[in-house]
């Protein structure tokens, strides 16, 4: 099991990340080898079509499958692999990204995630691997 003070910075290292505080990613969970994220979608989150841009998603999932990861294999990773599969459109409310991992060896991570809106339809799936660095 993992070490509820490792879960603690994480959840509150990564709060911090500009990028995630650009974007609006907040932590809802985080428990070892699992995350919950979630993101009110703002006017700059939308495309030319004026819905969630490809782009948002893709950050949700590889900032959710990253984070289960890392509360299970240690903070130092590298996402290696990402494939992305855009299933719906969404252009307000606030949407949440579901990661998990699949499989776990000494030095990657394979993981998955979704990203659906409060009722639960599904707006986006991906699945990832991770490289694991060895702590310093």
């Amino acid at each position: 099991m993992s070490d509820p003070k490792l879960l603690q910075e994480l959840r509150e290292y990564f709060s911090e990340v500009p990028f995630w505080r650009h974007v609006g990613i907040v932590i809802e969970e985080v428990e070892e080898g699992r995350s919950v994220l979630s993101l009110k979608v703002e006017q700059y989150h939308l495309n030319g079509n004026m819905t969630v841009h490809g782009g948002v998603y893709a950050t949700l999932l590889d900032n959710a499958m990253g984070l289960a990861s890392r509360a299970a294999a240690g903070r130092f990773q590298a996402t290696t692999h990402m494939n992305v599969h855009f299933l719906a459109a969404v252009d307000q409310g606030t949407i949440y990204a579901r990661g998990r991992i699949v499989h776990r060896t000494k030095r990657t991570v394979t993981t998955e995630a979704i990203v659906e809106t409060e009722d639960g339809t599904l707006l986006a799936m991906a699945t990832g691997t991770f490289r694991v660095f060895q702590e310093e």
